[in-house]
């Protein structure tokens, strides 16, 4: 149970104590063993705030511009909270507090929340515990939440998974006037400013600008150009229009609920990996790192062998003395561990056409044996469960993330089988390789088993090669097993065992 200090704290933060506020964020951002149990209280009471994002290249104004919004939105009645991402300091760590000492005009409005965060070595442009910090202030109680990046390059785009809406600004006399937010950053801009527009060449990078757009794919939200002057308000309040337009326009098309959700998304998969990889790095480096090192440094052996000899003996550290359990979505998984140390271990699946030769003997083996499933890779599990559901008529089950084979999947119930879609949830696992290398196809098929470890154990003796050394949790409640492709004719084998199917 969560002790009075910390229910008093989220309870003071609820209510609205910038102090509070505060502290949450300096335990979330110096990863105290507390954060995690208290954001878990802060969760119900955000993601009420809508949040804009302002990026764009040094020099260009953006923490005025940022201080112009404060007061505009302050004359708008609404609370304002601002996350302000400054440079790290290479001396202590922290940040430079440029942005803060920008916004003093609001230091003493107890309705505004400023807080300067460093971006750690954080190399897309925010800092590690943005996301943390956007959940406190919105259970603080902000309408509005600013979230103002370093200044960008061309590859620092973090902030389009941040922020409902993302403002890219500029300004005259970069040479170019597109140049300097090529790339990743034109491509993520929502509404697009040219501040300083006092200045000459204003009209030449407004022009710059709308062309760059122009040559875009076309959209349903055509990103607007606008000009401001930061430093006496001259057309903020146009570009809070804009941002208020795009809102709508993300509402009315449900836009906005599809880019939370792929937040969300995001924020599962990386504190999931964040937990795992403490984790393991923990039991493997207690298990004899150094040998390694040693190993590596006289070149008896290369860091990635060495990497994959530094999992593996973690992972048996870790199962000598943890007994296996049901999977939960942020537990550590072994089939994650397995695949770390075996390159590849759950291998391309085969053509259509040869799933289509094989699954019949497969289904014959003997009495109890049955398809259970066919797997198939997508690229987006929600526009391929529309076929099943709009056309066919069929049931599609609720997307669920299945961390230890990087994977989220749905499955299509067709009676007396099922039809397992399977979408990428990070980029380098064997899922998002199959797509890369082969497009959106059959990727294994899976058959129901009595008894998953005697049909491993009966396999293994038959000289069969199991990718898993023992079944492991699966969806649903399974437990399943794969047998490499090499030995069964190029079809990737899922054995699963339902017993556990709740």
């Amino acid at each position: 149970m969560p002790s009075l200090t910390t229910r008093e704290l989220v309870a003071s933060l609820v209510a609205g104590s910038s102090q509070a506020a505060a502290r949450l964020i300096s335990l979330a951002e110096n990863h105290e063993p507390s954060a995690a149990e208290i954001l878990q209280m802060v969760f119900p009471f955000a993601g009420r705030a809508y949040v804009v994002g302002i990026t764009g290249p040094p020099g260009s104004g953006k923490s005025t511009l940022v201080n112009a919004l404060i007061k505009a939105l302050r004359g708008q009645g609404q609370r304002v909270a601002v996350v302000a991402v400054d440079p790290t300091s290479p001396f202590t760590g922290g940040a430079l507090l440029g942005d803060r000492i920008r916004m003093q005009d609001h230091s003493t409005d107890p309705e505004v929340f400023v807080r300067s965060m460093a971006t750690r070595g954080s190399l897309g442009g925010l800092a590690p515990a943005t996301d943390e910090a956007v959940a406190v202030l919105g259970a603080w109680g902000a309408a509005t939440i600013l979230i103002e990046t370093v200044g960008t390059g061309q590859a620092e785009v973090d902030i389009v998974s941040a922020a409902d809406t993302v403002v890219v600004v500029t300004a005259p006399g970069f040479g170019d006037g597109v140049q300097t937010i090529k790339a990743g950053v034109m491509e993520i801009g929502d509404v697009f400013v040219v501040n300083k527009a006092d200045r000459p060449e204003a009209d030449r990078a407004v022009t710059d600008l709308r062309t760059a757009l122009g040559l875009a794919p076309n959209g349903r939200w055509k990103p607007p150009v606008l000009t401001t002057v930061a430093t006496n308000g001259e057309g903020v309040a146009s570009l809070l229009k804009a941002v208020w337009d795009h809102r709508a326009h993300q509402e009315a098309t449900g836009a906005l609920l599809h880019r939370r959700r792929d937040r969300w998304r995001r924020d599962i998969v990386r504190a999931a990996e964040a937990r795992l990889r403490a984790q393991v790095l923990e039991a493997a480096v207690a298990v004899g790192l150094e040998p390694l090192v040693s190993e590596v440094a006289r070149g008896a052996l290369d860091p990635h062998t060495a990497a994959a000899r530094l999992l593996a003996a973690g992972h048996a550290g870790r199962a000598a003395t943890s007994p296996p359990t049901a999977r939960s979505a942020l537990a550590p998984v072994p089939g994650l561990l397995a695949a770390a140390v075996v390159p590849d271990a759950v291998p391309d699946a085969p053509s259509t056409a040869e799933v289509t030769r094989a699954a019949p003997v497969a289904a014959r083996t003997s009495p109890g044996i049955a398809l259970d499933h066919i797997g198939i890779a997508v690229r987006n599990l929600d526009s391929a469960g529309r076929f099943y559901r709009e056309v066919l008529g069929l049931t599609v089950s609720d997307p669920e993330l299945l961390l230890g084979d990087a994977v989220a999947v749905a499955f299509v119930d067709l009676g007396g089988t099922r039809i397992e879609l399977l979408e990428a949830a990070t980029v380098d696992g064997p899922v998002a390789r199959f797509i890369e290398r082969r497009g959106e196809g059959i990727h294994h098929i899976a058959l129901a088993v009595p008894d998953a470890a005697r049909a491993l154990e009966n396999a293994r003796d038959a000289g069969y090669t199991p990718i898993d050394e023992l079944p492991r949790a699966g969806a649903h409640g399974t437990r399943v097993a794969f047998l490499h492709p090499k030995d069964t004719h190029g079809v990737l084998i899922e054995l699963v065992d339902r017993r556990g199917d709740g």
